[in-house]
Formats: structure tokens, sequence, C-alpha cells
């Protein structure tokens, strides 16, 4: 991975912070849970606060494998890889801020507070500088000329 795709990777995931995590359920249907990103430590861990007694954690339990999407304005990124849940009191008290404790107002001590960290193995963006209104520029350009539309850079990562 270069040093231009890291530095993208981790803009996208700091800046638009909430993101939908993908799990499978013990049903083998797929569940997605919109979750608050509360550290991007681009080596491709993300760590995130939970109920112990979340579907999510019992989905983690069952199978391991998540996605986390983040859509923002005009910047997209698909992260896949594996979920891990995290009982670390320091970490917690680190990761802590008010607005997990909006969340979880008996503070970082709660027993039923645990972290999911998501060790990515791979990304997926795409970057489309002007957001939407370059976009429908391009389509609507595509449409006139009868050329494909430009969208932006897509490029897939290994991390």
């Amino acid at each position: 991975m270069n040093e231009d795709d890291l530095r993208i990777v981790t803009d996208i995931a700091r800046d638009v912070r909430i993101a939908m995590i993908t799990s499978g359920n013990p049903d083998g249907k797929l569940t997605s849970h919109p979750m608050t990103t509360q550290q991007v430590d681009f080596d491709g861990t993300a760590w995130f606060f939970v109920s112990k007694d979340a579907d999510l954690v019992r989905n983690i339990a069952h199978d391991n494998q998540v996605n986390i999407a983040y859509s923002g304005s005009g910047s997209w990124l698909s992260l896949s890889g594996t979920g891990l849940v995290v009982d670390d009191d320091e970490r917690k008290k680190e990761l802590w801020n008010e607005l997990v404790e909006a969340w979880f107002p008996d503070g970082s001590d709660d027993p039923n507070v645990v972290l999911l960290k998501v060790n990515a193995d791979s990304a997926e963006y795409w970057s489309s500088p002007g957001g939407k209104p370059r976009a429908l520029f391009e389509m609507a350009k595509a449409r006139l000329t009868g050329k494909e539309p430009n969208p932006g850079h897509n490029d897939t990562v290994t991390l």
C-alpha cells in the first residue's frame, strides 16, 4: 500500500466518523449497525464502543468477519476485516468522550461497556472531488457525449 492510499483511507474514516458495521448473525443473515468510530489507527485498526449484550457482539462471537462502510460528501470507504470484542479498562478510559457518555451514562467502568476492535485487512475507496454536484455533472456530460462518466478515483488497498 502506498502512503497516498493510506492517507485517503484514514482521512475518509476520520472525517465521516459514523459507520455502518455489517456482520453475519447466527441465522446466516447480514445485519448492519450504525456506530461512531472512536479512533482510526490506520495500520488498519478501528475502535468502537458497544454494549456487551448487543446483537453485534453476539454476531461477532458467531462469525468475526465484518465490513465497515463510510459514506461522506464525495467519498466512500468500505473496510473488510475481523472484529474482536475487547474488555480493556485502560483502553476504554483512553477512548472515552462526552459522545460515548450519552450512550453509556454510567461511564467507562460500566461492566456492560466493551470495545469492538476491527482489524481491517482490505479497503476499497471511491473519491469524487466536488461531491454530488460533480457526480451529477459527470452523468449529464456522459449522457450528452455518449462517453462513460468519470466518477472520480477508485482503488482497493491491502492493509
